[in-house]
């Protein structure tokens, strides 16, 4: 919409507060949201009421408490997907697990960890429950261990905290480690630059992931494989692993070199 334009002031009001809600990154009391959004409590929960309606807020039932609705994870998912680093990672990992005849997976951070933004099935992926807007644990998982060991967001650490807070109901697939073993991969997977799974959370299961990041070397998506482990040993020196980083690699040199826009209004930019 040109600048100047007139727009619906109602959609305008309620992405106050939605944005609200995201740079929050925690369920929010209907009072602490409305002044978010500079809005009074009452008409603040009239727009929160028709934004549950469609799925974009999310209201817990026992607290009361408002968080973003699974629509706004999935209208977060598609524009991911339509972004050109997305794109080009896509088709790189794509060729890489039809080669071993796994599955590979390539995730975003969202609120509650490591979300699947794009999925590669295989014939074996039906034995598994992952799928498109999957949580993987951050702390249980090799691709949330690349989160954790490469990422910046201090939502990351506050993540961490939760998932070794025992109290705290599991809602992401993943086994948690104790906080020494926990540590002991982060540094592993700092020197070696991949993480890996063996066995863990899923029987007879190996993972491998590995990050991919922007131009100024901040973690973007972590990429990975995912198969039995008689097709996917994850050892050094494996298929997996050694694709894995020469991917990973690949990445960063081409967006460097420019030959990747890393977000829609990059590309948008370059057209313009």
């Amino acid at each position: 919409m040109r600048q100047g334009a007139r727009g619906i002031q109602s959609i305008e009001v309620s992405g106050r507060i939605l944005r609200a809600l995201v740079e929050t990154c925690q369920p929010m009391m209907l009072k602490e949201l409305a002044l978010a959004a500079d809005l009074a409590p009452a008409q603040c929960h009239a727009y929160l009421t028709s934004l549950r309606h469609v799925g974009l807020v999310h209201q817990n039932p026992s607290t009361g408490l408002y968080s973003t609705g699974s629509f706004a994870m999935r209208l977060g998912i598609g524009w991911l997907r339509s972004s050109p680093l997305v794109l080009e990672v896509s088709e790189e990992i794509k060729k890489l697990s039809d080669s071993l005849s796994v599955m590979s997976v390539l995730a975003a951070w969202s609120t509650g960890g490591p979300t699947i933004i794009q999925i590669n099935a295989s014939a074996w992926q039906s034995a598994l429950n992952v799928r498109q807007g999957t949580t993987f644990s951050v702390t249980g998982t090799a691709t949330g261990r690349i989160f954790a060991a490469f990422g910046e967001s201090p939502e990351i650490e506050t993540q961490i905290a939760a998932e070794f807070d025992r109290d705290t109901p599991p809602g992401s697939i993943g086994t948690i480690l104790e906080r020494a073993e926990f540590e002991a991969q982060l540094e592993t997977t700092r020197e070696y630059g991949y993480a890996i799974a063996e066995g863990t959370p899923i029987p007879r299961t190996n993972a491998i992931s590995v990050p991919i990041f922007d131009a100024e070397g901040t973690l973007q998506f972590a990429a990975g494989l995912i198969g039995p482990d008689e097709r996917l040993p994850v050892s050094h020196g494996s298929p997996a692993q050694v694709g894995l980083l020469e991917l990973s690699e690949l990445m960063r040199k081409r967006i460097r070199s420019g030959g990747i826009a890393e977000t829609h209004d990059a590309q948008l930019t370059e057209r313009s």
